[in-house]
């Protein structure tokens, strides 16, 4: 089968697509002949080897994708030969196939392509994540999204949106706040031209707001408890913007507020069907930016790392659908 892989960290150019063996499922494995694969910040994180982790090369890349069941273990029971199905939080999807154990595959909501259905797992369970199993964001809660436009911003604001919140999202132009609008975002912060601090707390008539999903980190993790209302929390997923800040300590006990870690394995497979539910409804929708052929993973990491994206970007591996 064809493969991107890489032999060394760097830049997007160190990818390949190379001729790899095909993989052997064992008796609870489904074998996915995979359609698409989503592009994610963590794929290009492996790439550069900045995740610390001794990976070993040649290395693959992808933690999701979608396709349609090829074969099946004999102790598998969930899926036959021909569903379309969705890989969830599973390595090396930039392949043509992938054998994984029958608890990671989730059947795709009939309304959406295969491509569409390649890009979910992680942006919905990371923001799900996020905001409610970390976050504890409920109906009728303000909630601020960093990076509104980015993936897990975007799926945030339908999220919240699908609960009954009040969103406010921050990006650095009007164009990107006006493309996150279109999917929920009540209010938008441009953090170029404005505090998003004061503006949030302008917003919502100084309170502040009850919970705020940050992919960013850095200081703006720091500058974000100023705006968490009394008893807010900072539900923290990601550090594009710094892995290193500086806080006082006073900042957690005067609000009081909180800050929590949170990451897609945290969103059962319960509350994932549940989402996927809510696709198949009609009530969430996918938003995939550009696609690119396998074969051209290079430049899909170029622009994944361009921040020109907005929501996500899929890797086309086969036409199934």
């Amino acid at each position: 089968m064809k493969a991107v892989r890489f032999h060394e960290f760097g830049g997007p150019e160190v990818l390949r697509l190379e001729d790899v063996p095909d993989p052997e499922p064992s008796d609870g494995d489904v074998l996915v002949r995979l359609a698409a694969s989503g592009v994610n910040p963590t794929d290009a994180s492996r790439r550069t080897g900045r995740m610390g982790q001794d990976i070993g090369f040649p290395a693959m890349l992808g933690v999701e994708g979608a396709g349609v069941v090829a074969q099946v273990g004999r102790d598998v029971t969930s899926v036959s030969e021909g569903d379309r199905v969705i890989v969830r939080q599973y390595l090396h999807t930039y392949a043509e196939l992938i054998a994984v154990p029958e608890h990671v595959v989730f059947p795709v909501p009939g309304n959406l392509s295969l491509v569409e259905a390649s890009t979910l797992a992680i942006i919905y369970t990371t923001a799900w994540a996020a905001l409610c199993v970390r976050g504890g964001a409920k109906e009728g809660d303000t909630v601020l999204v960093q990076a509104a436009a980015s993936g897990c911003g975007i799926a945030a604001i339908q999220l919240a949106k699908q609960l009954g919140m009040t969103v406010f999202g921050t990006a650095s132009s009007a164009e990107k706040l006006e493309w996150a609008a279109q999917y929920g975002l009540d209010h938008g912060i441009n953090y170029v031209e404005q505090d998003f601090v004061e503006e949030a707390k302008r917003l919502t008539d100084g309170r502040g707001v009850d919970v705020i999903v940050d992919g960013i980190g850095g200081d703006v993790l720091a500058r974000g408890l100023g705006a968490l209302a009394r008893g807010g929390r900072l539900a923290v997923f990601g550090a594009a913007g710094g892995r290193e800040t500086t806080v006082p300590i006073a900042s957690f006990y005067r609000g009081p507020v909180s800050v929590t870690g949170a990451g897609a394995a945290l969103t059962s497979p319960e509350d994932f069907r549940m989402i996927l539910g809510w696709f198949g409804e009609g009530k969430l929708k996918p938003t995939i930016d550009r696609t690119w052929p396998l074969a051209e993973a290079v430049e899909a990491h170029r622009y994944q790392e361009s921040r020109e994206i907005k929501g996500k970007s899929a890797l086309v591996i086969s036409e199934d659908d």
